[in-house]
């Protein structure tokens, strides 16, 4: 009778044995959950600023166990319920690489899925797709991109990437109609538009990507990346120039010779960039580079040469050499051509372009170009390449030639002075020549 009445009591007061089982129950779960809620977070930060996870060495002994474990065990010494799992005795940490990777799995499902979601509320869409090579596994894969009209907004989303196992136009073709099906996506309708670089493989009229993809999904538009052709111009353009094309072999060739052990310690203070092989306009950076540090850049090669030391001062005194006039004058020019190409390239390859804002950008550069023709630009520009020779203290005029000595017998009948001749101006020579073919 007792025992009945305590059961009463417990029963009115919550206390008994089953609902203290089940209250720790949930307390259990709520602790799971707000501790692979905090695993999952970390993971998307690290994901999200493109950092490393994992350490060489995760274990208790070890000194730099990687930005997960960092960022875990910080917040352990704030969360008592991070801190109780990660210094429990059982193994249900969810800390291993595996676990790792199924997360970060699980977290692009769910972009993926969100994506998906846009794409078919908006119903027409485009999709641009490129090539690029895993440098670890030596192989090429092929990632593709969706670009629709959501919510107010154009968006472009990267989608998807796998491994590309044909490279012909059949094999893309196949496999970037493989990776719509996949997701759900109707293209015999919705797709309107296709982007791609200028590869005969991608952009065949006839038995190309874009060919296959249309004859399949016929409002799907082809475009060349306009960036990519900006690209293709700057390189046709440098090879129409031989003096602007050694030009950039020059500061190649200076690039390596200052990253050199040696030179690099006296190079810290005027690290210059390296060259782009593939993204031209890029190359602004590193013109805009040596613009500001060119005379730090002679004196560095100056007390190089004056060392003696070797293979190391005869390759200091080639390239010193070499930065002339000539030189400053290609410097100053294509640092203002590069520089409006390269406001150009970034502007095509934002999200919010359009077709008809595209068109417009690059007839603004065309008469960028055809104003430079003007004979005040070459005044300004010329001014500004006597600035900079002054600065390095680079010589503007040629040395004086000695003159010919001619036999005695011909006194009477040579004439040394130039006739009806018009001798080229120094700017003429290392300036408007060159360049004419530039603007």
């Amino acid at each position: 009778m007792i025992t009945w009445r305590d059961y009463q009591k417990a029963v009115k007061s919550n206390a008994t044995l089953v609902n203290a089982l089940n209250k720790e129950h949930n307390k259990q779960v709520q602790e799971n959950r707000d501790y692979i809620k905090t695993i999952g977070e970390i993971l998307l930060l690290t994901a999200t600023q493109n950092i490393a996870q994992r350490g060489y060495g995760e274990s208790t002994e070890s000194d730099n166990k990687g930005n997960f474990m960092a960022i875990l065990e910080t917040i352990a010494k704030h969360d008592k319920t991070v801190q109780k799992r990660l210094t429990s005795i059982h193994n249900a940490k969810y800390t291993s690489k595996g676990i790792q990777n199924e997360v970060l799995s699980c977290l692009a499902d769910m972009v993926q899925t969100k994506i998906i979601e846009e794409v078919k509320d908006s119903e027409v869409y485009s999709i641009m797709a490129d090539e690029t090579k895993d440098v670890k596994k030596k192989r090429e894969q092929i990632s593709l991109v969706l670009r629709y009209y959501f919510s107010g907004a154009v968006h472009e989303s990267f989608l998807h990437f796998e491994s590309a196992d044909r490279l012909d136009a059949a094999g893309l073709t196949d496999k970037i109609i493989h990776i719509l099906e996949s997701h759900g996506l109707e293209y015999k309708n919705n797709l309107v538009g296709q982007a791609y670089d200028g590869a005969s493989v991608m952009s065949g009229k006839h038995s190309g990507v874009q060919a296959r993809i249309k004859e399949q999904a016929k409002h799907a538009f082809y475009i060349h990346c306009n960036a990519h052709c900006l690209n293709l111009v700057l390189v046709d353009t440098v090879k129409a120039i031989p003096e602007v094309g050694e030009f950039f072999s020059l500061l190649e060739r200076l690039y390596v010779f200052t990253s050199g052990s040696y030179v690099h310690q006296k190079w810290l203070s005027i690290e210059i960039d390296r060259l782009s092989d593939t993204r031209w306009a890029c190359r602004y950076m590193a013109l805009h580079t040596i613009m500001d540090r060119l005379p730090a850049i002679k004196r560095v090669l100056q007390d190089i040469v004056q060392e003696h030391s070797g293979d190391r001062s005869v390759e200091a005194r080639g390239l010193l050499a070499q930065i002339d006039l000539q030189f400053i004058v290609c410097l100053v020019t294509l640092h203002k051509v590069f520089g409006e190409a390269t406001f150009l390239s970034d502007m095509l390859q934002s999200s919010s372009l359009d077709l008809s804002k595209a068109v417009d950008l690059v007839e603004a550069l065309v008469q960028t170009l055809n104003d430079y023709r003007d004979e005040s630009f070459f005044d300004d520009l010329w001014s500004e390449v006597l600035n900079t020779a002054e600065q390095c203290d680079t010589a503007v005029q040629p040395p004086a030639k000695q003159p010919k000595k001619l036999s005695s017998q011909f006194n009477a009948d040579c004439v040394l002075s130039t006739v009806g001749q018009r001798s080229d101006s120094e700017r003429e020579k290392v300036f408007v020549q060159p360049f004419s073919t530039l603007f």
